[in-house]
């Protein structure tokens, strides 16, 4: 039987043969070498008919990328390598962390399964399919994706991460959150080193630090504190001591944080609903430092039981008061009568109305005014009317109800109470209840359940002494 057993000496000599075998670099056709810079065991085997080595608590490096890995294969005769369990990854930008690697040597193309961590400078991703190419520095997340910063959280259910770029895609149920905001859309495009975002479709963004709410299907950003939305824009602004809240519908809305200042542009379909005051135009001009809002393009404008219209209409706020409406060229006020329905007309080239704690306390008419009060008699039933043009009109109410009338050379009359009176209208009468902005029936909320603190999986073992050291 002896002559069967190799000697002592041959042992030896096919042992050193083995390790040589498997210390050698691998390189194919002049593509990237891997160097095998330990191991505790090696197994040579085959594989659907190809020449594999199998590594045991292996160390890898290939260029500036080393991988530490309980298992390797490296396949002899082509460009590929795949490590299993508890692998770590280091190169110069980005650790990594995952379960399982297909590694194409002649691409930089690693195919990372399972519990797939990325850890680039003060960003965190995670993810569970994960393809990433070491040169370009891209990686592609199939099965969802969370990244996390210095300053909050993303995830969603795919995305893109382009590290030379600093940018990324995500899509489906993509959610943003940190200390101070929250935001929601179906696709989002970011630029983190310019803070320049794209959220499309179905966005909300609640902002708690303003107590802000926005809603919209296109939404911009940037670091200059700009927003910009496009398509079903609305915006609800809570007051700082939380007792009413401003309502901002438009096609486009466009805010800007300027200093403490926050300016508002409405565009289109703008439409405007709080408490004290809500209002319909084209057009929307505001500046928190002045309170004032702007109206512009056929606007219309309501307080109470007060319509304003006119070509231009400001509004004046004080503390979430109405303290003044103006409004120029050919306007006209219209106020309903709270206990005969009637409507009170006042019209005038100009128009400047005051009010005090709320209320209705001055309107001034210049030139041109024109005014039609209708009249009461002590049962508040209707007693005619008063109908006169003169160049200015003052008129001072107390509690909403007329007290008093100043007028210049006036000409008018009064008319004895008949049938048809209360239809009575000046020339460019308006009067349009049905286009009133109304409180919205229901609160705008998200779509999606808080994003979660806690990470999508296990942590791995290495990533978690990793981290240990860093602490």
């Amino acid at each position: 039987m002896n002559k069967f057993l190799p000697s002592l000496n041959t042992q030896v000599c096919a042992l050193v043969l083995i390790a040589g075998l498997f210390l050698q670099p691998l390189s194919v056709s002049g593509q990237s070498v891997v160097n095998i810079e330990s191991f505790s065991r090696a197994v040579g085997a085959t594989l659907d008919g190809e020449q594999i080595q199998k590594l045991y608590n292996a160390r890898l490096t290939t260029g500036n990328i080393e991988m530490v890995c309980d298992s390797a294969w490296r396949f002899i005769n082509r460009n590929e390598i795949r490590a299993f369990g508890n692998i770590q990854i280091e190169t110069p930008d980005e650790t990594i962390w995952s379960d399982t690697l297909y590694y194409y040597t002649n691409r930089d193309l690693s195919l990372l399964r399972g519990r797939v961590i990325i850890m680039q400078d003060s960003t965190t991703l995670f993810g569970k399919r994960v393809d990433y190419n070491f040169f370009t520095k891209v990686a592609y997340f199939d099965n969802g994706i969370r990244l996390e910063d210095q300053d909050g959280t993303l995830i969603a259910e795919r995305g893109t991460y382009f590290q030379n770029q600093d940018s990324a895609i995500f899509k489906g149920n993509v959610q943003l959150s940190d200390s101070a905001q929250y935001a929601e859309g179906d696709s989002l495009f970011i630029n983190r080193s310019t803070q320049y975002l794209q959220l499309y479709d179905n966005i909300f963004v609640a902002d708690s630090t303003n107590n802000g709410t926005l809603t919209g299907d296109y939404l911009e950003a940037d670091s200059t504190g700009r927003r910009f939305v496009d398509g079903n824009g609305y915006m609800r602004k809570i007051s700082s001591d939380t007792t009413d809240t401003t309502h901002i519908f438009g096609d486009l809305l466009l805010l800007l944080e300027q200093d403490s200042t926050n300016l508002i542009r409405g565009y289109e379909n703008v439409r405007v609903w709080s408490r004290k005051f809500s209002s319909v135009s084209d057009t929307l001009l505001y500046d928190s430092s002045t309170e004032v809002f702007e109206l512009i393009s056929h606007p219309i404008a309501w307080h109470d039981n007060i319509q304003l219209t006119g070509p231009y209409i400001s509004v004046q706020m004080d503390s979430n008061e109405v303290r003044q409406l103006k409004s120029y060229h050919k306007t006209i006020a219209v106020q309903e009568d709270s206990a005969t329905g009637r409507l009170h007309q006042i019209k005038g080239d100009t128009l400047i109305a005051n009010f005090t704690d709320g209320n209705i306390s001055r309107i001034r008419i210049y030139p041109n005014s024109q005014v039609l009060y209708h009249t009461k008699n002590e049962a508040d039933e209707p007693d005619g009317a008063v109908e006169y043009s003169s160049p200015q009109t003052v008129m001072y109410f107390s509690k909403g109800e007329l007290q008093r009338v100043v007028a210049g050379k006036n000409d008018g009359y009064f008319f004895e109470e008949f049938t048809g009176l209360a239809n009575r209208k000046l020339d460019g009468f308006s009067w349009n209840p049905e286009r009133r902005p109304q409180r919205p029936d229901s609160e705008v909320v998200p779509r999606f359940p808080p994003v979660p603190k806690k990470r999508p999986f296990e942590l791995p073992r290495r990533y978690l002494e990793y981290i240990s050291t860093k602490n």
